[in-house]
């Protein structure tokens, strides 16, 4: 049998499992030590001495641990083998109440995938034992990883989480070793037996040593290890951890019906802890950043700055004043105004005293800067009475900026937002940088909100900008074939010649691309009314100075109906110099 030294035999009986530790600052050697001392053999039993978490918390930051037990290893075999191996976590969001019998394919989504870093050391305990059939070692290889539990995109009744954990090693180096296309034999297998080899002693062959390999007769079976060497090692199965829910946020807008010369909207931030807890949760951070726009605070009060400590159903609100800047433009075809809300909250639960997980949530939305109201539009009169009359009308952009700055805006100012409304109340913004590097691809990020009553599924396609062709049209030249005699048979006269068609798609110039779309395709949804999107457009500038795209076509999966979406964000190309185009 070959040596396990063999990298075909290093993961021979690699047996692969995962553990949560329970204590943050765990001494795993020393756990696993115990547990060695203890009498346990498999891996399953030496981990079941440590302290493991039962309970885990959506949107927490989790460090796991990946346990490889190896046998018979030496520790040159270590040395060699543990850098060109690949760790790899998927942690999968389950229901373990549904059975196999009422559903072959549980449902399970991905929630978290991640490599270990391969500058990491991992942590190695080897133990030595002897039994009946003999002595050898087991050499236990740990990692450490970071994890973040982030909510599963489908509805789980009671959701728990498995963690799966796999082991490569260097597999782009062993598919080419197993390659038998070289002239060469591979290692570590027998040469073909010479059928010539007792005419090597005739002299009469002029000291010319014949040869003829036996695989060359008949079909020869080398006498090497028959199975197949293992390259990588999966975690068989995992043990299903229940998860919930620490705490739950929202954010609630209300608009000032007060008339300003700037609008102004009171956001309300409802941070709420979950009753699965029992125990302290500590809200220690708030971060709310507004693009095109300033936050107030509101609440600053000391009893209402965090940290704060909170108890199960506790339910914080904290009050921002929302305001957009002067700067900002409304877009000409529409009289609203959008700017894009980050928001990030942190908290750390007390579980105990030598566990403290900490949970951060955080997402993305739009906040609508409607235009300024008239306030001159008054009540309705005694004369004309009207079941369906607007509270107020709207200012036109020029009025409406003129009341709050004097004067109208620049329509020189670069836009990098741009928000549009279609027909299927969808309502679409895009963000992205004015100025971005020629050669170097960058990003609009994309946030799609279903207004509408039902649920929707779309498609994006950008189209390019291309030029527009001559509009004066070649002027029709008489055929260079004789016509004298058509005339005379009543034969009209050709509108154009062959050869002056020919000349005319030679003389074409091909149009060069100046902003290329990376993302061909985007698939979008289903979303159900009142749920949001948020992706991103890749493009790629190939042209110093402003670009453009055509449009934006966004096309209904169940209808077909297309709309396309031209007002845009504005785009300045520099080269590497940071040279703009030429005036």
């Amino acid at each position: 049998m070959p040596s396990p030294d063999i990298p075909g035999e290093f993961l021979r009986h690699a047996v692969l499992d995962t553990v949560v530790p329970h204590a943050s600052n765990i001494d795993l050697e020393t756990a696993l030590a115990k547990a060695l001392e203890g009498g346990a053999e498999d891996l399953s039993s030496v981990l079941s001495f440590i302290p493991q978490r039962s309970l885990l918390f959506f949107d927490e930051f989790c460090t796991a641990r990946i346990v490889l037990r190896l046998s018979n290893c030496s520790q040159t075999s270590l040395k060699h083998h543990l850098p060109n191996l690949e760790v790899k976590l998927d942690i999968f969001a389950i229901d373990p109440a549904e059975t196999v019998a009422e559903n072959p394919t549980p449902t399970r989504d991905l929630i978290f995938s991640g490599v270990v870093s391969g500058q990491e050391e991992p942590l190695v305990v080897v133990n030595e034992f002897e039994g009946e059939t003999g002595s050898g070692n087991h050499a236990y290889v740990i990692w450490s990883i970071e994890t973040f539990l982030k909510r599963p995109r489908i509805r789980i009744q009671h959701p728990s989480l498995i963690f799966i954990a796999s082991v490569s090693l260097n597999p782009a180096e062993n598919r080419q070793s197993e390659s038998r296309d070289d002239d060469y034999l591979p290692p570590l297998v027998p040469a073909s037996t010479n059928v010539l080899y007792p005419l090597s002693t005739d002299k009469a062959l002029n000291e010319i040593d014949p040869f003829l390999p036996a695989s060359r007769l008949l079909r020869v079976v080398p006498a090497s290890y028959s199975e197949d060497p293992i390259y990588n090692v999966q975690q068989q199965s995992g043990h299903p951890m229940r998860v919930v829910p620490a705490a739950s946020a929202r954010i609630r807008y209300s608009r000032l019906n007060a008339f300003s010369g700037r609008p102004t909207t009171v956001a309300s931030l409802d941070f709420e802890v979950t009753p699965f807890l029992n125990c302290d949760v500590i809200f220690d951070r708030a971060d709310l950043r507004l693009s095109n726009g300033k936050i107030e605070t509101l609440s600053d009060d000391p009893g209402l700055n965090p940290p704060l400590t909170c108890r199960p159903r506790d339910d914080v609100t904290l009050i921002y004043k929302l305001t957009p800047e002067h700067t900002q433009e409304p877009s000409p075809s529409t009289t609203v105004m959008v700017s894009t809300l980050d928001i990030s909250l942190e908290a750390v639960i007390q579980l105990s005293d030598d566990c403290h997980p900490r949970i951060l949530m955080q997402w993305r939305t739009n906040i609508d800067f409607s235009m300024v109201l008239n306030p001159t539009f008054g009540g309705p009169s005694q004369a004309l009475q009207r079941s369906n009359r607007p509270a107020s009308l709207p200012m036109t952009p020029h009025a409406a900026y003129a009341s709050m700055n004097g004067s109208p805006p620049s329509r020189n100012s670069l836009r990098g937002r741009a928000y549009s409304v279609t027909d299927t109340g969808v309502t679409i913004s895009f963000s992205g940088p004015n100025k971005v590097e020629v050669g170097k691809p960058f990003s609009w990020g994309v946030f799609i909100v279903n207004r509408s009553s039902t649920a929707r599924k779309f498609a994006m396609v950008a189209i390019p900008r291309r030029k527009r062709a001559d509009p004066i049209g070649h002027v029709a030249r008489p055929s260079s074939s004789s016509i004298s005699s058509r005339k005379e048979d009543g034969v009209a006269e050709a509108v154009t010649d062959d050869n002056i068609i020919h000349a005319m798609q030679k003389s074409v110039a091909g149009q060069e691309a100046e902003l290329v779309c990376l993302s061909r395709d985007i698939r979008i949804g289903p979303l159900l009314p009142g749920t949001c999107y948020s992706t991103e457009l890749k493009l790629l500038p190939l042209a110093v100075g402003p670009l453009h795209l055509e449009a934006v076509r966004l096309v209904d999966a169940d209808t077909s109906e297309t709309t396309d979406i031209r007002e845009l964000p504005d785009i300045i190309a520099f080269d590497r110099d940071g040279v703009p185009a030429a005036e």
